[in-house]
């Protein structure tokens, strides 16, 4: 990486988001954003032409889910670092999202006072999660027993998580299994695994959560 500049990577799909982040770089010497993506396919695309160190990223996108990028990009780009901006509540989603790989987490109701320091701390090598967030990883790796039953929607697996997003856009099993090249074999167990986790007696009940769950991702 560059010790003097880092070059930075947008990807969310929401253009105010992009222009406020960048904004936001632009006043910081050591930083230059190197291109934004608002899209899957778009992102992977920017990791391949300008190697960035580190990318800032949305949790969800509209095709899929943005955690289940990470491993696609760092495939691509091994020394990437990943710091995850979200509307989302930290403590559903930050333990999530750095499972999956990413370096640090940022809530956009956070982002104009915490970004700097955070893409700081994970070029650097370390880990960034805000302090209710780091509290609630300690007590569970002190009390193990507290963590080891989660409910709700923290309960679900990424996988699940991406199918529930997908049906609250309207789409069917057939076109779930053909995005997410899975068999609709595959998309029936994971919506029984939802509903039986969430406590939904009928498919009607999952896909007014699907809605509501959707709605509430994208803002």
């Amino acid at each position: 990486m560059n010790a003097l500049r880092y070059r930075i990577l947008l990807v969310d799909d929401h253009p105010i988001v992009r222009q406020g982040i960048r904004l936001l770089l632009a006043g910081e010497q050591r930083f230059e954003v190197c291109a934004e993506a608002s899209s899957w396919p778009e992102a992977l695309d920017a990791v391949a032409a300008c190697t960035p160190d580190a990318v800032v990223l949305d949790i969800s996108l509209r095709e899929r889910m943005g955690l289940l990028l990470i491993q696609d990009m760092v495939a691509i780009v091994p020394h990437l670092r990943v710091l995850i901006l979200s509307m989302h509540d930290e403590l559903v989603y930050a333990e999530r999202a750095i499972v999956a790989g990413a370096h640090g987490y940022v809530m956009k109701t956070d982002a104009a006072q915490n970004v700097l320091e955070a893409l700081d701390r994970v070029l650097a090598g370390g880990i960034y999660l805000g302090t209710r967030v780091a509290g609630l990883l300690l007590e569970r790796a002190l009390h193990p027993s507290k963590g080891a039953t989660r409910s709700g929607i923290e309960s679900l697996t990424n996988r699940e998580l991406e199918v529930l997003s997908l049906i609250g856009t309207g789409l069917s099993s057939d076109s779930i299994a053909t995005r997410l090249s899975l068999s609709v074999k595959t998309i029936e167990a994971h919506r029984g695994n939802i509903r039986s986790k969430l406590g939904l007696e009928t498919g009607e009940s999952l896909l007014e959560l699907a809605l509501r769950y959707t709605r509430d991702l994208r803002g």
